[in-house]
């Protein structure tokens, strides 16, 4: 039953949402929003993972009526340096850069209580079978899975100050469907975006 219950378990975190946003702040003196204009870079030496970031951020942002373009469309042989950032965005004069970070890669164990703890209320219960079934179920059946969290920064800077205007984290669980994760995140974060009035 304890196996069964896992099974079901892990088949559930990869069939809902396994990515959130772990902290989120904006520039509330910035005169510019909604944003017009953005060039999205996907800091990744990793050229189809960056590809494939970078074309989904820029359709969502499209459809928010920003006029967005993915890096390696300009750049699609290499991750461009600032110098070549900066001489499109000043050639094109886009308002924004939004940039995607790695930040961290790490294997944590989940604890969860073992499957005997449920019992039932009513006269027949006493305190000590109440009790030890209880404990038990906290400390003799548990077990421990381990998934793999993956944390990036995402960063929107305005190009005349060079400064950022918004920025946020995310924490993404076992990421193994690269392209889900890709589509989920991304609509978290034009959510974000938009509930913070940074596109409309």
């Amino acid at each position: 039953m304890r196996y069964l219950f896992i099974f079901l378990f892990l088949s559930m975190v990869t069939a809902c949402a396994s990515s959130n946003l772990t902290s989120s702040w904006v520039d509330t003196s910035y005169t510019k929003f909604p944003i017009k204009s953005t060039m999205v870079v996907a800091m990744s030496d990793n050229l189809r993972v960056r590809r494939i970031f970078e074309d989904d951020m820029v359709k969502q942002l499209q459809a928010h009526g920003v006029n967005a373009i993915p890096s390696s469309q300009v750049f699609p042989n290499k991750l461009p340096s600032k110098e070549d950032v900066a001489s499109y965005v000043s050639k094109h004069t886009v308002q924004t850069v939004f940039i995607a970070k790695l930040i961290n890669i790490e294997d944590k164990e989940v604890r969860y209580p073992g499957g005997s703890g449920y019992g039932y209320y009513g006269r027949g219960v006493s305190f000590n079978s109440y009790y030890n079934t209880s404990y038990s179920y906290i400390y003799d059946d548990s077990y421990s899975v381990s998934y793999e969290f993956v944390n990036v920064e995402f960063t929107l800077f305005d190009t005349q100050s060079h400064n950022p205007i918004w920025s946020t984290s995310s924490e993404s669980v076992d990421p193994s469907n690269m392209n889900n994760i890709i589509d989920e995140l991304t609509g978290i974060l034009v959510t974000n975006m938009k509930d913070n009035n940074v596109i409309r």
